[in-house]
């Protein structure tokens, strides 16, 4: 983000700020016409009690989980080597990758062998 924002947005109208925890503190005492946090819930709750202070609009997307359900119906083999890009696309560090497999017990088996196969 940090090389890549500046070369297509207005540096001085959006900036990145790299930095820790001491940074982010800093940061959110300032005003700001709206916040949004990906991450953890637990960071979430304190970037939202900072915006409450300016009354500042935030959106909030909280590391969750993203099961996925297989239907025995379904092509299989298509729903595991698209799941199996979801869970591996950049190395599996998307907020939407899938966690778990949803399934019936009976296609279980089947399901494990083609990831596998897909793998």
């Amino acid at each position: 983000m940090k090389d890549l924002l500046p070369l297509y947005l207005d540096k001085e109208m959006y900036q990145v700020v790299t930095g820790g925890v001491l940074e982010t503190q800093e940061l959110l005492k300032q005003r700001f016409d709206h916040i949004f946090y990906t991450g953890s819930s637990v960071v979430g709750k304190l970037v939202m009690e900072a915006a409450a202070h300016h009354l500042t609009p935030v959106t909030l997307e909280l590391g969750g989980k993203s099961p996925c359900y297989i239907d025995k119906n379904c092509d299989i083999a298509v729903a595991c080597r698209r799941i199996t890009w979801g869970k591996f696309a950049n190395c599996g560090q998307t907020c939407i990758a899938p966690d778990y497999i949803l399934c019936e017990p009976n296609i279980q088996d089947r399901i494990v062998e083609e990831i596998q196969k897909t793998l």
